[in-house]
């Protein structure tokens, strides 16, 4: 188990109203020194300048430098500096969510899926989010709509390092300025250095392994720490992603990946099996994290016994949920064995999550043994993902069966209220209250 530690959890952010206003959320798509907006006018009128909002001095970076190992099959690692100036706050395509959930980063791709020369389009919380790579591999990230008509951006191509809107040929660099007009010329009386006055929102941008992470608030991205894979990159561990679409929202995803009871129903057969014994564990609720210790040295996990455990060494089983979107399962059995499951949930809307699943493992095997065993624990893995995928999905629909559902809550179901917590209180953009943080042992059969 060299090299690989637990991870820890960041200090919890705060949001305010004023950051929230420190841009302008008007739908105008003018020039910057337009008239101001109704929201510009109220903040005029109520704090004494609308200067925040109308000036170039808002502009941050995100102080990110080099933040994560890089990956090595791409040398990709560096973030791309924030860009929080004068440009239209656009409304979300669906629910807004809460401040606290926007202030986050969230896994837009993997390095991989961001080829350099082609735009990659994601949506995060409701905003389509064109990324693209310029030639010196540095990433980067705009609300994916041009300023001059509205036209998906992404739709486009890449351009002497710009993106090129595919309606009328508008050019915007990595920070989201417009740099290239087809249609005007200096005669017209625009600009054009260092480039026009026009610009598009540019979300803070950073690669760490082998994911490519966006910022979507309008705070201090480097103040906000982006959770790091557990033994990436590290021998003898190997390690793959899997990507998935799930239709449900954050909350739901995580209460079914920290859900044990549920294995044996779903995975009957395949990651457990009904067994009527009991099993304990102790559940710790804190500021910023959700962490379950399980005290059973004798589950077995999954059909592959001779291969995760050989030696026959007592099972070390954790869970956790490090708030707002990632949950981490690891099983361990002695020094030599381990298996890992990371999920990086992004929220494409209030219904619709995609889910990044990190799997990393080591066996006490020859690595030529383990090269041969790959192609099956992956079909291993896919077949269990794609079961959750089908139960998330009845569960859904008998969600939208009867608004304002409430669920009726069983002792063995203390991990799921602990999760509905942490995260009514993320969205508030505060850690857990103190009086709702406690540790305590928890009881159920399989």
């Amino acid at each position: 188990m060299s090299g690989y530690t637990r991870p820890g959890v960041g200090k919890p952010h705060r949001n305010s109203a004023a950051r929230l206003l420190s841009l302008c959320p008007c739908t105008h798509a003018g020039p910057v020194g337009a008239s101001a907006c109704a929201l510009c006018q109220w903040r005029r009128a109520n704090t004494g300048s609308a200067a925040a909002t109308r000036s170039g001095g808002n502009r941050r970076s995100c102080g990110r430098r080099q933040a994560a190992r890089t990956d090595q099959s791409s040398g990709h690692g560096q973030c791309a500096p924030c860009n929080h100036g004068r440009i239209r706050m656009p409304a979300p395509l669906t629910d807004t969510p809460e401040d606290g959930t926007r202030e986050q980063w969230y896994v837009a791709c993997t390095q991989k899926q961001l080829r350099q020369g082609k735009p990659y389009r994601a949506t995060i919380l409701g905003l389509n989010i064109v990324l693209f790579r310029q030639r010196s591999g540095q990433a980067a990230a705009l609300l994916d709509q041009c300023v001059h008509r509205g036209t998906r951006l992404s739709a486009g191509k890449i351009t002497d390092d710009c993106l090129v809107c595919p309606y009328h040929g508008w050019r915007y660099d990595a920070s989201g300025h417009v740099v290239h007009i087809p249609s005007v010329d200096a005669e017209q009386g625009e600009p054009k250095s260092p480039g026009y006055r026009y610009r598009q929102r540019h979300f803070a941008v950073c690669e760490q392994d082998g994911l490519v992470w966006v910022y979507t608030g309008t705070g201090n991205a480097h103040g906000t720490p982006i959770f790091r894979l557990p033994a990436y990159g590290e021998r003898p561990w190997q390690s793959y992603f899997m990507i998935n679409t799930f239709d449900a929202d954050v909350g739901s995803l995580v209460q079914n990946f920290l859900d044990v009871p549920h294995t044996v129903f779903v995975h009957e057969g395949i990651f457990r099996s009904s067994s009527g014994r009991a099993m304990e564990a102790t559940l710790a609720c804190k500021a910023q994290s959700i962490e379950v210790v399980y005290h059973d040295e004798v589950d077995e996990i999954g059909l592959m016994q001779w291969l995760t455990n050989p030696d026959g060494e007592p099972l070390v089983h954790t869970d956790r949920f490090l708030a707002p979107n990632v949950t981490f399962c690891d099983y361990l059995w002695g020094a030599r064995s381990g298996f890992l499951i990371v999920s990086q949930i992004t929220p494409v809307n209030a219904r619709q999550s995609r889910v990044y699943t990190y799997i990393a493992y080591r066996f006490p095997m020859p690595r030529w043994v383990l090269r041969m065993l790959r192609p099956f624990i992956h079909l291993y893995t896919h077949i269990v993902i794609q079961q959750d995928v089908k139960i998330i999905r009845a569960h859904r629909e008998g969600l939208d069966n009867v608004a304002n559902f409430k669920p009726c809550n069983v002792p063995a179901d203390a991990i799921h209220v602990g999760v509905e917590q942490l995260l009514a209180a993320v969205r508030r953009g505060e850690a857990l209250p103190e009086a709702q943080r406690r540790e305590r042992r928890i009881r159920f059969e399989l």
